[in-house]
């Protein structure tokens, strides 16, 4: 099985979580998410993790470790953030951008600093 961990930001409180993602064919489902602290993420890469294929909510996947909403958005900065599954509009809790969702993510790769 491989596996990848890809960062995320709590839109509502702007804390760092991991979200884990195991490959299943051509698909990447997520199952798992945890807080984490930059230094950590920072020593084990997680910073660059490149993911494509069709995303797939997990039936264990717990949601936002900080605020428990099970949806999230992948910004034009290259970085993901949950979202609360109702808002389309939205905005980075990474870069500040705000704009409107569009529907499904279709790859993922984080690049850049924390």
């Amino acid at each position: 099985m491989t596996a990848v961990i890809a960062l995320s930001k709590c839109s509502q409180t702007k804390k760092m979580y991991g979200i884990r993602f195991e490959r299943t064919g051509r698909d990447w489902k997520y199952t798992w998410a945890f807080p984490i602290q930059e230094k950590t993420a920072l020593n084990e890469d997680y910073d660059k993790t490149k993911i494509t294929g069709a995303l797939i909510e997990g039936e264990e996947y717990p949601g936002c470790p900080h605020c428990g909403t099970k949806g999230f958005f992948y910004c034009s900065c290259g970085k993901l953030n949950c979202w609360n599954g109702e808002s389309r509009v939205a905005t980075c809790s990474w870069c500040g951008a705000t704009g409107e969702l569009s529907d499904g993510i279709d790859s993922i790769n984080i690049t850049g600093n924390i």
